[in-house]
């Protein structure tokens, strides 16, 4: 009888197990399981900043690499020579040649309805075709083809044209035939900037558009940081862009950041009442809207040092120094701006684990009857999970982007010092983050996670009459007026209006 009893113990003990197993196989058992949980990969390790600047690099328009060479396009169509032989107008081409070509560049002739690659060795060759009245033999550049083709590419343009525009023998005088073009490049955080130049064509007042497209953001090898300088002078400027703003700080030092310090306190240890770490990151130094903020206190320790300092009225913001110059009015009026709070880490930690599944390429091989198959060498978990035996990463490995979690609030915008700075002085507005007036630690669901906070522009009006915009229309030898150009970057400006457009992120990890 006890003998009976063990082996029916065991039975049930047996049928349990097979339960077990396939009810893990029916929950999911039968999917890969997550190899950076079985290797104990730390999101949150010594190389936690350059993940995060890697993160926001994948999430923001125009951060996206420059391809193939910097190009020149030059409107060839008859005509337009004539605005070439004004001095002021030769002067600037002569400047753009030389610096242009100073470096590896590609030079386009517009003309007879084609784009044509100029072979010229150098600005004396390109000079001598400009100055050559047999080369504009026609009234046909193909602009909206040629702006189409710049847009299409990646990296800086140059366009010197008048942007008069001929499709099936007619010219086109009021169809927006830029709009589309002009708002894909905007869309990519990329901006135009027009620098106009006044002259005449027998009776027609006419503009030469010397217009460049920026790709990405600006540095100092950027086409319009070489040429804005050299334009200015003798043009009308116009930014086609809707971010048409620049940021920067006046920050103690290299490494402290905009948080809250108490200058009273007699030490920088002391003063560095957040415990900010030397694994600060400040991206606009790199021309990156971004910071991170590592921190060595946790929220419950914040929470404490915010109500401990309000006696005192410090620390209501946790954010100051950073200011924004909102003169800028060629595209948009800037209105109000705002502050959103999200949790990111389940994003972040998403193309966390697909950047480092890049880095572990599996060792493949050949079976016995010729299939792929890993190689029996191949002992890297991440590798044989999250590839298959062809070498390609699994498409549950490859980063897709999803929003964060509201945070509610904790964070708003001082809308008090934004106000008045604005009002002392619109190059330097001050936005300052401070602590919502419902803050509390009960807010912050995931004390442990990733928070971004972001500064983001909330309304903004198009900019559609006043003096520059009419430097884009002209009346023609038919006295019918040409609003094509207009009314193309009017379109865009109303299509594209920056509408919670994010201006500034902060990334902040407390401690675990």
């Amino acid at each position: 009888m006890k003998t009976g009893n063990t082996l029916n113990f065991f039975r049930i003990m047996g049928l349990l197990g097979l339960f077990a197993i396939s009810a893990c196989k029916g929950s999911g058992g039968s999917k890969s399981e997550d190899p950076f949980a079985a290797t104990n990969f730390n999101f949150y390790d010594q190389d936690l900043g350059k993940r995060v600047e890697a993160y926001n690099k994948a999430k923001t328009p125009g951060n996206n690499p420059k391809r193939g060479t910097p190009a020149l396009y030059i409107d060839f169509s008859s005509g337009i020579n004539k605005a070439f032989n004004d001095p002021t107008i030769k002067s600037m081409m002569s400047t753009c040649f030389n610096t242009v070509l100073a470096q590896q560049f590609e030079v386009y002739k517009l003309g007879s309805k084609k784009i044509s690659l100029l072979n010229v060795a150098n600005t004396t060759e390109l000079g001598q075709q400009v100055s050559d009245p047999k080369q504009y033999v026609d009234i046909w550049a193909p602009l909206q083809a040629t702006v189409e083709k710049i847009v299409a590419g990646n990296n800086d343009a140059l366009l010197i044209t008048d942007f008069e525009e001929w499709q099936n023998n007619i010219e086109v005088t009021n169809t927006a035939f830029l709009k589309i073009p002009f708002s894909k490049w905007l869309a990519k955080g990329n901006a135009v900037h027009f620098f106009i130049a006044d002259y005449k064509e027998g009776k027609v007042n006419k503009h030469l558009y010397f217009t460049i497209f920026s790709c990405g953001n600006p540095d100092a090898g950027s086409m319009i940081s070489k040429l804005e300088s050299k334009l200015s002078p003798s043009t009308t400027r116009f930014d086609l862009s809707n971010s048409a703003y620049k940021l920067s700080t006046t920050y103690p030092s290299e490494k402290s950041g905009g948080i809250f310090y108490d200058e009273s306190a007699k030490s920088d240890k002391a003063k560095n009442v957040l415990d900010l770490k030397d694994g600060y990151i400040n991206g606009l130094k790199n021309g990156h809207n971004f910071e991170f903020y590592p921190l060595g206190l946790d929220w419950e320790n914040i929470d404490q040092l915010h109500s401990t300092y309000a006696g005192q009225n410090q620390f209501n913001d946790f954010f100051r120094k950073l200011f924004i110059d909102l003169s800028n009015g060629d595209s948009y009026a800037f209105g109000n701006f705002g502050v959103k709070v999200s949790d990111v880490t389940a994003d972040f930690e998403n193309f966390a684990k697909a950047e480092e599944a890049k880095k572990h390429q599996p060792k493949l091989t050949k079976g016995n009857n010729g299939e792929a198959k890993f190689s029996d060498k191949e002992s890297d978990a991440i590798a044989r999970e999250c590839y298959n035996t062809e070498g390609k990463l699994k498409e549950q490995w490859i980063y897709k982007p999803q929003a964060g979690s509201p945070i509610n609030e904790v964070f708003t915008l001082n809308q008090t010092l934004f106000t008045n700075t604005k009002a002392l002085n619109p190059k330097h507005v001050e936005l300052g983050v401070s602590f919502d007036p419902k803050f509390s630690l009960a807010n912050i669901h995931n004390p442990d996670g990733l928070v971004k906070v972001d500064v983001l522009l909330n309304a903004a009006t198009p900019s559609l009459q006043g003096t520059k915009m009419s430097k884009f229309e002209w009346i023609n030898a038919k006295s019918t007026p040409n609003t094509a150009l207009s009314e193309s970057i009017k379109n865009t400006l109303q299509e594209l209006k920056p509408v919670d457009k994010v201006v500034h992120s902060y990334y902040i990890k407390t401690k675990q």
